[in-house]
């Protein structure tokens, strides 16, 4: 497993429960966006199935669920619809094609399932069919349906200190990189390998650091380009998404540096955090962010 960068304790607690047989039926994986868990989940599920890392997705025991593109139109579908989840539970459903060899399956961003994905799953989750086990991945529990949490064993992802991520990162890593990744190894890997992605990501700190000070009309100025994708709304949202996350970073610096006072940081963060929430539930993106310009100092 020396590919994993941290969650030792994680790895450790499974190997000792695939070694003692000890697997349960699902598991629920939390912690921020790009911290991990996708790779732990297939590290498991190759050492459930027994096979190499890298032949995972050859296997027909393994499955992944996650959003995906309509082929009709191009765009990124909204969610993860009911019958992708109706076609995992009738791959679940066959028997493994190893001797009572187990089947495998990750359900990716869990948290956009749609209502009708939401309740298959979970008669899935209180009727599991013997060796089989699901890895169901969020970064935010309280998305899940209350009953889908009950019925799968919760393991919480932290963020992975620098010295960890450095140790594992490439020639030529520079420490800004790993310092900005704020204990996330799968940003730390993906600026690494993508110069681009990192001056892109370090633009978006500059506009939110550049948006103190300003008049209202000053700051629409800056943010406007966030509402210039017209062509993918889904893409564009969680794009958009990626940017809030960065501001609500950013926005715990600048009060430390004493840019904002206590009181006005705790209504941002708020309203930051309510932003993500409500994109998901189509209020207009533009609204949210004009909300969150008009409690900058």
């Amino acid at each position: 497993m020396s590919d994993i960068i941290g969650h030792q304790r994680i790895l450790q607690f499974f190997d000792s429960v695939i070694t003692h047989g000890n697997l349960s039926h699902a598991y629920c994986f939390v912690g921020p966006k790009s911290v991990g868990k996708k790779a732990v989940a297939e590290r498991l599920a190759s050492q459930i199935l027994n096979i190499d890392y890298n032949k995972l997705y050859t296997s027909p025991d393994f499955s992944l669920v996650e959003r995906s593109i309509n082929e009709k139109t191009g765009k990124t579908r909204k969610d993860i619809s009911i019958d992708q989840i109706r076609n995992l539970i009738s791959i679940l459903s066959q028997s493994a094609f190893a001797k009572d060899g187990y089947k495998v399956a990750v359900v990716d961003e869990a948290d956009i399932m749609s209502v009708g994905a939401s309740n298959a799953l979970l008669k899935t989750l209180e009727e599991p069919k013997k060796n089989t086990v699901l890895f169901i991945i969020t970064d935010d529990e309280s998305k899940l349906l209350p009953t889908i949490q009950s019925r799968c064993q919760m393991i919480y992802f932290s963020p992975v200190a620098n010295k960890e991520i450095q140790k594992h990162m490439k020639d030529g890593s520079t420490d800004e990189i790993i310092e900005c990744a704020h204990g996330l190894p799968g940003k730390a890997i993906t600026w690494s390998r993508d110069a681009g992605n990192f001056q892109e990501y370090k633009h978006e700190v500059s506009r939110f650091q550049s948006l103190f000070g300003k008049n209202f009309y000053e700051k629409l100025a800056l943010v406007e380009e966030l509402f210039g994708d017209k062509t993918d709304h889904i893409l564009a949202r969680s794009r958009l998404q990626e940017v809030l996350n960065i501001w609500q970073i950013e926005l715990h610096n600048s009060i430390k540096q004493e840019k904002i006072a206590a009181q006005n940081f705790v209504q941002i963060s708020k309203n930051i955090k309510q932003a993500r929430t409500l994109l998901g539930k189509n209020v207009h993106p533009r609204l949210l962010v004009e909300h969150i310009l008009l409690q900058l100092p």
